[in-house]
Order: structure tokens, then sequence, then C-alpha cells
């Protein structure tokens, strides 16, 4: 097989520096088989986010996020992709899934929609029929608001990229104001919902439905990005018991974790949404897409099960055989491909001692 590597410096769960040794693979998805290796249009290495529309991390969802990651806690599952109405026809609405490792995730995928003033209050327009709709966080509920109240900008803290978003009462505001196509069946928004009334109060509306990955600056994503000085010991504390379930990093007894808490919590790193995390995957799951085909509305595949051996030596010390962990999955529908990212990690000195290295070599085998 061929395997794309790269070796990526980082920090373990309990703050240790570790190398880990990066292996990806393309693979060609069709109904109902087994994925096999695409020789002839393997996906590079994503070695920075790609964002849907114009590409500006401010107004725009991430499509797919970096590859280089050191370590992730959970494996991430991403789906870039559209819902697709049954049998190529056109829908107004209709719920769209995902079945991976026994969980199961619902958007209902909505044509586009408006706020209609009415004599009295407002109402939601019909949704216009449509054919496939893209699924990503720019269509989920979310946004700015920056004129219900003239002078503030609100944004809200979830998804600052989707629509829908609106704070106050105003008639300006309201009138042919974009609602999300993308929303939970369980808590869908209505005419009578709709307005947050105070900013303070977000926390109570939607939470946001995509199945693509979530941006760094969302809620409660951004909140793992580091913790108050008050905050670190109980955090620290719950952490440390934590670390039992994760998966091992490094495999010989040489392998020793320094004492050093992090900073950061490393499920920052993990850009998918509730339910398309999982503590483990062993790269041979099957998995379902519901109206995600023009031309199969339960459209089923089985990942690979092409786990890697992974390897790193350094000053000709013999070979460190790594535990490989799979990482992150990402099914591109468009093209009809699944990409799998491996990880082999291990601790080390720090980039002061790698600096004295005389000899690093790394790789994968099949």
């Amino acid at each position: 097989m061929t395997w794309l590597t790269r070796l990526v410096p980082g920090h373990a769960p309990d703050g240790g520096h570790i190398l880990s040794v990066l292996a990806k693979n393309t693979y060609t998805i069709a109904h109902q088989q087994t994925a096999v290796e695409d020789r002839a249009s393997p996906l590079p290495w994503f070695e920075a986010d790609l964002y849907w529309g114009s590409g500006n991390p401010a107004t725009d969802a991430i499509r797919v996020e970096s590859d280089l990651v050191a370590y992730k806690p959970c494996v991430d599952f991403i789906l870039v992709g559209s819902a697709w109405a049954p049998r190529g026809k056109r829908a107004k609405f209709f719920d769209a899934g995902v079945q991976v490792a026994g969980a199961n995730r619902l958007i209902r995928v909505f044509g586009d929609r408006t706020v209609q003033i009415k004599t009295f209050g407002f109402e939601f327009s019909d949704p216009e029929s449509f054919e496939s709709m893209p699924l990503h966080y720019g269509l989920a509920y979310g946004g700015t608001d920056s004129v219900s109240d003239p002078g503030t900008t609100y944004t809200y803290p979830r998804n600052p990229v989707g629509k829908g978003f609106l704070v106050k009462k105003d008639l300006k505001a309201l009138h042919g104001l974009s609602l999300p196509n993308l929303e939970d069946p369980r808590q869908l928004l209505s005419a009578d919902n709709l307005l947050v009334g105070k900013f303070a109060d977000w926390q109570r509306m939607p939470i946001p439905q995509a199945f693509g990955p979530m941006g760094r600056n969302f809620q409660p994503r951004l909140e793992l990005a580091g913790l108050p000085q008050d905050d670190r010991a109980s955090q620290e504390w719950a952490r440390q018991k934590s670390l039992a379930a994760l998966p091992e990093v490094g495999s010989g007894p040489e392998s020793v974790p320094p004492d050093a808490p992090p900073l950061l919590n490393p499920l920052f790193f993990n850009g998918a949404p509730e339910g398309q995390r999982f503590p483990f995957l062993k790269g041979d799951e099957t998995v379902r897409l519901g109206y995600m085909d023009p031309d199969f509305p339960l459209f089923d595949f089985q990942l690979p099960n092409d786990t890697p051996s992974l390897w790193i030596e350094v000053n000709d010390e013999g070979l460190e055989e790594l535990k490989p962990v799979l990482q992150t999955v990402v099914v591109h529908k468009e093209t009809n491909q699944v990409t799998l990212v491996w990880r082999g990690s291990a601790y080390y000195g720090g980039p002061q001692e790698m600096a004295e290295y005389q000899n690093l070599q790394f790789g994968v085998e099949d």
C-alpha cells in the first residue's frame, strides 16, 4: 500500500513531549462494498484548514481541518458532502443521517426559508424545494446579529458562521432573515422560540447541527484551549482520572511520562461534532449514510481494515514499534473517497533534545 507519512511533535494528555508518526491513505467507496485503496487520485496531506465559500475563517465554515495533529484523544469522524432528496427528486425537507460504530445522528434538512412579517407578529416562510443541500456549519443555526440592537454586535458562541441568530425583536432585523437549513429534529426553531431576548440567555438556544468539523472558535471547543488558573487544579484532577480510558502512547519501557500537567485540554484537537467522536475505532466498521447519495437513499460501505505498522528510530538505537491508533476518518462523499489518518506516538525529551539527535528516521509498513 502507498501510505503518506509525517512526523509531528506535540504533547500527550499528561503534558509530556511526544513524537507522532502519522500515516494517511485514501480509499474509494461504493455502495455495499469494502473501501479499496485509491492509487489513481489519492488526497494529499491537509497541512492547513480548508474552508467552504471564499475561505474566510471569520465567515465561512471549515470543510476539512489540518491532518497534522500529534494527538487526538478521540477518533474524529467527519463527513464532507450534501444531503440529496430521495431518488433525485426535489423536497422541501427531510432527515439525513449517519450511522457508524453503533452511533446514529439525524439532521433535519430544510430548503431555504426566511422570516415574513405579518400584521401581528411574524412567521416562517414555507421551505423552498431543493435537490441537494451541503451539510456544513455555515447552514446551521448561529451567526452574527448586528442589527437588532443598534451599535452592538452579538455572535452566537456555539457557531459564529451560521444563520438565524437574532437577539431582540426588531422588524427590520426580522424581515427577510435567512433561517438555518440544518436543524435538530428534536429542537426545531419556530416563530415562538426564534428570538433570544437577552444575549446572556444564548445557552438555551439550539445546538447547531452539521456533519462537518466545528470551528476552533466554537463553544464549548474554545474553552478547551486553556483553563483559568483557579480552575486548573480541579480540572486537572478530573483529567487525570480519565487518562486510563485513553489510547496508550508509546510502546516500550522507555516511554515514561513526565510529571507535567498540560495547559490545553487535548480534546481541543477533536473537531468532529458530538456523536461523531469515538473513543476507539478499528478501521473496519460499516458506515451508513441516509439521503447523502443521489442514487441510493441508504448508502453503506465498510472501512478498509488496513492497520499500518508504525516505527521510529533515534540515533541508530534500534527501531521502536509504535502502537497504531486511528485518529481521523473523513468521508468525501462528492468524490466517493474516504481517508484514514493513523498515529503512533512515543515520548522524547523535547525540542532541545531533538536538536542534538544525530539521526532520526520513521516510517510505516503494511
